[in-house]
């Protein structure tokens, strides 16, 4: 009987000090800054299905601000009462929202980092359909799984080996391992690519 190794916290900080063979203190000490770095290198690279989240909420009466989920991104669409609703500049927003009536929202923007702003403002409570990339729960001792772990386990170990050869400051290894990390990232956009068609469409490159 054959058992499916799975990668969590602990594991990938074993085998980080095993392929580095470094296991002093400092070092050790240093690996949830290096898992830390090699999660925000992937999610700087990867805006995927695996990261696409989709909530639904409500807007109540002369509401303009919406706090955005925790963990938000991007914003990749927007719908209000099934209705697409526009992302414009704050400042347009904030004029429409003085130019108009209530209705049903059909503009929003980026209040701010934590929050959208919507204009005009709804004249009765209205159904939202958010869809966004969502950063990914951070991997730590009491987390010892993340979607990353789970659906690409090889990135992670590659983007934590990158990070930790630059940490140590191994210059003929730093290149391999970016390479490794590079060319799994490019394999992983190339299989979410495949994801976005049938087999009677095929996608234009750029």
């Amino acid at each position: 009987m054959t058992t499916t190794s799975v990668m969590t916290f602990d594991s990938l900080t074993a085998d980080i000090i095993n392929y580095t063979e470094r296991n002093d203190s400092v070092f050790v000490a240093t690996i949830p800054t290096i898992i830390a770095l090699a999660e925000a290198s992937i999610a700087a690279e990867l805006k995927t299905f695996l990261q696409l989240v989709v909530v639904e909420t409500t807007l109540a009466a002369n509401q303009t601000v919406l706090a955005k989920p925790a963990r938000w991104r991007k914003t990749v669409s927007m719908k209000v009462n099934g209705e697409p609703v526009l992302l414009r500049g704050q400042d347009y927003v904030a004029m429409y929202q003085s130019e108009s009536s209530g209705s049903q929202p059909k503009y929003y923007a980026d209040y701010d980092y934590m929050n959208w702003t919507f204009a005009p403002a709804p004249s009765a409570p209205v159904p939202v359909e958010i869809i966004y990339y969502s950063l990914i729960q951070p991997l730590d001792s009491n987390n010892q799984q993340n979607l990353f772990t789970l659906t690409t386990p090889q990135l992670m170990l590659y983007a934590s080996m990158y990070h930790a050869m630059v940490y140590l400051k191994a210059q003929d290894k730093i290149d391999t391992w970016k390479g490794y990390f590079a060319d799994a990232i490019a394999a992983i956009k190339k299989e979410d690519n495949a994801r976005r068609i049938d087999r009677n469409v095929t996608i234009q490159e750029p």
